[in-house]
């Protein structure tokens, strides 16, 4: 059995105890897709979720919640007010791209997006590169809150709400937020915007739905790229720039998808030893698991993402092979060394125009392989696929 620190993850203050010992026998009702669009519609004065909104994702996803993520008390309040948060932007996207047609007349800007696995180094390079002249980066509020808030100087309001978010999580999970600090104006994925279409895998990491991945990993992704697509448009709109600089690691599981709808965005995968990169990432999903629920395995976060892992590889590497040139490769000890000459190689630009400002970001991350009964030689047979692919990358570099 793993043996990953249940003392750090499973910490709640005592208030959401006393929530939870309160409620925790106390029948409710399954969270609800009509009643969570009839708040979010309370809450908003609008109606309209789109031409283009699709219910099954989330009925699936409600479904697979409701049966499967064994939810705490405090977890379904904050799962209620996370789904019902996102069917609000969705219904204020809507609102400004009927009030404003011309924005989705726009050309998109150009696309750099950073992908690949977890804790490769993807953050660091995604702040530097934003940092960058005519980047345009997505900021942890505008992820969050991309549409525009019809009340007074809204733009604040927006920032307000991310930096509550930020604030009620590092209270709520400060084993979490010690792995991930949040910083509400700093850049953050764009699979945050997914979220307003109801197919992310950030559902993935915060609880166990099994039943809505699997659904996921076998449903055509295009519809809610397109619907990205809208929303990169409409904050462009808002704070233009001269290239998106976006990542994910979720794109790479869902690679072919992606490039049909943004077939000139230029890849970048970053890559770090697997012994480093599992461990590092499975115990930060199991510290966000417990923010939701308090029946939460070590060895079925291990399991579910060991495998998620594997897919997003094998999916990458087979893509990259079959389209050679898709990817710029970046390793991660590499970047660490030379990160001028990763910047400027990656946007060919002379390396005394690379401005770099090193931002604070303190992460507070212990974690072993045997934390989560593994190996360095299992994950080697596990993710033999990658590494052979990784092999051969190194030997066209020599």
């Amino acid at each position: 059995m793993a043996r990953a620190d249940f003392t750090t993850a499973s910490y709640k203050p005592l208030p959401v105890k006393w929530y939870n010992q309160l409620l925790k026998n106390r029948e409710t009702k399954p969270l609800n897709f009509d009643n969570l669009l009839k708040k979010a519609r309370n809450r908003t004065g609008l109606k309209d979720l789109g031409s283009d909104f699709w219910d099954e994702p989330l009925s699936v996803l409600l479904q697979s919640i409701n049966t499967e993520a064994a939810l705490s008390p405090f977890g379904r309040f904050m799962m209620s007010e996370k789904l019902t948060g996102q069917l609000e932007n969705r219904l204020w996207v809507t609102h400004w791209l009927k009030k404003y047609p011309e924005i989705l007349e726009a050309e998109i800007l150009p696309i750099y997006l950073i992908t690949g696995l977890q804790r490769t180094g993807t953050t660091k390079l995604q702040r530097l590169l934003s940092q960058q002249q005519g980047a345009r980066g997505l900021r942890s509020w505008e992820a969050l809150y991309p549409a525009p808030i019809k009340t007074g100087d809204e733009t604040k309001k927006r920032k307000d709400k991310t930096k509550m978010n930020a604030r009620a999580l590092k209270i709520i999970s400060p084993g979490f937020f010690a792995i991930h600090p949040i910083k509400f104006d700093a850049p953050e994925e764009d699979v945050l915007l997914l979220d307003l279409h109801f197919m992310s895998t950030s559902m993935e990491a915060i609880a166990r739905v099994p039943t809505y991945s699997t659904w996921l990993e076998n449903t055509d992704q295009t519809p809610a790229y397109f619907f990205e697509k809208k929303l990169l448009k409409l904050l462009q709109w808002q704070k233009s720039g001269k290239y998106w600089v976006l990542k994910s690691p979720h794109h790479l599981e869902f690679i072919d998808d992606y490039k049909k709808v943004f077939p000139d965005a230029k890849m970048i995968w970053t890559h770090r030893e697997i012994d480093k990169v599992v461990p590092s990432f499975i115990n930060m999903i199991y510290h966000s698991r417990f923010v939701f629920s308090d029946d939460t395995s070590a060895n079925e976060v291990r399991d579910h993402w060991m495998r998620k892992m594997q897919r997003m590889t094998v999916n990458g590497a087979n893509y990259a092979e079959k389209h050679p040139g898709t990817f710029t490769h970046i390793e991660y000890d590499d970047f660490l060394k030379n990160e001028v000459d990763v910047l400027s190689g990656i946007l060919g630009m002379e390396k005394n125009k690379i401005n770099i400002r090193q931002e604070p970001y303190s992460s507070s991350h212990h974690y072993k392989l045997d934390d989560f009964d593994l190996s360095k030689e299992e994950l080697e047979n596990y993710f033999n696929r990658y590494l052979d692919f990784k092999q051969k990358l190194n030997s066209t570099k020599k």
